[in-house]
């Protein structure tokens, strides 16, 4: 996975970029969000050569947080060629996860 901590490298992976991207906002203190790391690993490993992965920790890119209104952790946006297509927000299970990259690569 790959850390993205500016609006800069923002633009130049995710919205600029190609394919299916996983775009997960999280911070170290949360909770939910250390409960979900080994779902996301898992996801990573499965679907490496189908989609690109990224993380931002909201502590270190305060501002992408507030552009893209994250309230609640973890959020994760899907995005296709710059543009989303999906999301999710909060605790979700790995097979409510799953499914919704089974759809989106389908």
């Amino acid at each position: 996975m790959i850390k993205i901590a500016n609006k800069q490298t923002f633009t130049e992976k995710i919205l600029n970029g190609r394919g299916l991207q996983i775009v997960r906002f999280c911070a170290e203190w949360s909770g939910p969000c250390q409960m979900m790391v080994p779902i996301y690993q898992e996801m990573f490993s499965m679907y490496k050569k189908s989609a690109s992965f990224y993380r931002i920790d909201i502590d270190e890119a305060p501002l992408l947080k507030k552009e893209f209104g994250i309230t609640e952790l973890p959020t994760i946006l899907f995005y296709k060629n710059g543009t989303v297509i999906d999301f999710a927000v909060g605790l979700i299970s790995r097979d409510e996860l799953i499914a919704k990259m089974e759809k989106l690569i389908g």
